[in-house]
């Protein structure tokens, strides 16, 4: 009896000691903010065909609106801006998985996504365009059904053309000016993608052109892991503050005159 209450004190001595290095080991865990400032560097994950929201410029970076706002956040909070570039289906699940702090790709904040992530602020409202070649006999939305669409890849064009257009043979694409360019070239008999790469195409093509009415309305916003307010009312301040000056009218302006779908 002795023995085992012996052995009974050694452990709660073990226990207490362990307590103690813990508590004044451990210290204030790191928010989102300081975590990113101790880094040195915002790191955020987009994929770049998505003109003028980002694209590769004449100098191969990463630029465009959203990049022109990233830049906006990590100057703010005195760090280095890093961009990685990868295919738009793998963007929610890198960030769920901690491989960057924000995802800023012009991502439509669909209900699906926020159940996966958090949404900021919308900061900019567009929609789905159909893009069609001169001479087509398509002139409703409802002659899509039974075309060739071309869509780019696990976006909300390629979701909407999968749910509405059942008898449609959906031609995914790796970016949404490799889905115009497939209408041009005959590969496809229309693409449905977002509005202002749309307008940009159809502006400097004669051989395609637009349909006239929206195809759907969608909202525009940028991506934060779950769990991280702080990181996402930075974000929202930011885009408050890039809205209400102007200047992030006058970065679409900008964009949507450098980018070349070239």
């Amino acid at each position: 009896m002795k023995n085992l209450k012996k052995i009974v004190a050694l452990l709660l001595a073990v226990l207490m000691i362990v307590a103690v290095f813990t508590g004044c080991g451990g210290g204030k865990e790191k928010t989102g903010l300081e975590a990113i400032k101790e880094r040195g560097k915002l790191v955020v994950l987009t994929n770049a065909s998505f003109p003028p929201f980002e694209y590769i410029d004449a100098n191969g970076n990463v630029a465009g609106v959203d990049i022109d706002s990233v830049q906006y956040m990590a100057d703010k909070l005195g760090v280095q801006l890093e961009m990685v570039d990868m295919d738009f289906d793998l963007l929610i699940d890198s960030l769920k998985n901690g491989k960057g702090d924000i995802v800023a790709a012009g991502m439509t904040a669909r209900p699906d996504r926020a159940e996966i992530i958090d949404f900021s602020i919308i900061y900019i409202s567009m929609g789905l365009k159909v893009i069609v070649p001169v001479g087509t006999d398509i002139q409703t939305f409802d002659d899509l059904d039974g075309k060739r669409i071309a869509v780019q890849e696990a976006t909300t064009a390629d979701i909407y053309a999968q749910e509405n257009y059942k008898n449609a043979e959906i031609l995914a694409f790796k970016s949404a000016i490799d889905a115009g360019n497939a209408v041009k070239s005959g590969n496809a008999d229309c693409a449905i993608i977002d509005l202002l790469p749309a307008e940009y195409m159809a502006a400097n093509s004669e051989e395609i052109y637009l349909m006239e009415d929206l195809l759907s309305a969608e909202e525009t916003a940028m991506g934060v892991a779950k769990n991280n307010p702080e990181l996402l009312n930075f974000v929202n301040e930011c885009l408050k503050e890039i809205m209400e000056s102007g200047s992030l009218d006058a970065s679409f302006d900008k964009h949507m005159e450098n980018f070349s779908l070239e």
